[in-house]
């Protein structure tokens, strides 16, 4: 299901662009403007509620680097060094807790017409450290699926990945999936952010249902790709230890487990401005009823008790069924890795090693041309 667009802007700059054509060619029906005054659009733009941005389309070139180190939140929490490559900037889908609503200063679906020159960025860093197994994701600044059936900018990924020695991961809460190439080579894996229902239908707002994103996860299998899955954000809540139960037996139920590159587990964490926002947009929402402290890095966090006994019960569960598959905390402290798997990596370099260690244990064919 592509999304529902109200008009599509041009930066006259890409105009004839194929991506532009292509766009065009898909939504003959949508009014479509070329920007005779880019200061001006970008300008009056930045006024329009996000509710409203969210259902425009625009579509311009990006001048810097499409490539760059996910933005780690200072010493005090664990970062994996994984590569983001930023070829769109916002998301049709609304989850309430976006991070996205405080981040983005433009409101409308961005898609960057140039991003093929994200292809020798990674090039050169790969070969900046060819003993190194990058991991990169599309996934930080939109959903990476959620806009792809329009773009089909993935699969330029794709293609390039198949040929290089990287991991690439398609980050997504939908389950648009049929569009993408079945490759042989299984070094791509799509990987979906996890929720249970009660929380799908309260606050991921426009998201695929639980049962429709197992089943795309199956098809991605079927098409070659290898899964991962991010229990992230998890969310406190009255009947949580059910709720995620039910979710992680379907999930290891129906999903092989030796085809999960890896898991990650984040509890949910915010900026406090953020709050304001969710209050305005999401007044049903029941996120901000819970009690946050303010974390060494500014952002707000469940109590560390509370924390902690979030991760050791969905950890516990997990561990239950899958025994080998690769789990790792997202921006959490070393105190926490240790409470719950008994050791802590050293520091962002040690971790990044840890998952180049099981990779190629798990996946030894990752090496292979």
């Amino acid at each position: 299901m592509k999304p529902a667009l109200d008009h599509i802007f041009i930066d006259p700059h890409v105009k004839g662009t194929s991506l532009v054509r292509r766009i065009l060619q898909k939504n003959p029906r949508v009014p479509a403007t070329i920007i005779t005054d880019k200061e001006k659009f970008l300008k009056e733009a930045r006024e329009i509620p996000l509710g409203q941005g969210k259902r425009n389309l625009w579509l311009t070139e990006f001048k810097g680097p499409l490539l760059k180190p996910c933005p780690a939140t200072g010493e005090d929490y664990l970062c994996c060094r994984y590569q983001t490559i930023n070829t769109q900037t916002n998301c049709p889908l609304d989850c309430s807790y976006c991070i996205l609503q405080h981040f983005l200063n433009f409101p409308m679906l961005t898609v960057y017409v140039n991003a093929n020159n994200v292809l020798k960025e990674i090039d050169a860093l790969i070969a900046s450290e060819p003993k190194r197994l990058f991991r990169m994701g599309t996934g930080e600044l939109t959903d990476s699926l959620a806009l792809d059936p329009l773009t089909r900018i993935n699969e330029t990924l794709i293609r390039h990945a198949l040929k290089r020695k990287y991991i690439l991961e398609i980050k997504t809460k939908t389950n648009l999936v049929t569009h993408l190439p079945e490759i042989s080579r299984r070094n791509i894996l799509v990987s979906w952010s996890l929720n249970p229902d009660q929380t799908i239908r309260e606050e991921e707002h426009k998201a695929a249902p639980l049962e429709a994103r197992l089943r795309a996860a199956k098809t991605a299998l079927k098409k070659g790709y290898r899964l991962g899955f991010h229990f992230d954000p998890l969310l406190l809540f009255k009947g949580w230890e059910k709720a995620y139960g039910g979710l992680i037996h379907k999930l290891t139920k129906e999903i092989p487990e030796k085809e999960v590159m890896w898991i990650s587990l984040g509890s949910l964490r915010y900026p406090s401005e953020l709050k304001r926002i969710l209050d305005e947009r999401f007044p049903r929402s029941k996120i901000g009823a819970a009690e946050f402290l303010k974390g060494l890095d500014g952002k707000m966090r469940y109590f560390r008790p509370e924390r902690t006994k979030l991760y050791a019960k969905i950890y516990g569960m997990l561990r239950k069924h899958w025994k080998d598959v690769f789990i790792y905390f997202c921006m959490e402290n070393r105190t926490i890795w240790n409470d719950i798997m008994g050791f802590s990596p050293r520091d962002n370099a040690e971790l990044d090693r840890l998952f180049q260690e099981s990779i190629e244990k798990r996946f030894p064919e990752i090496n292979k041309p």
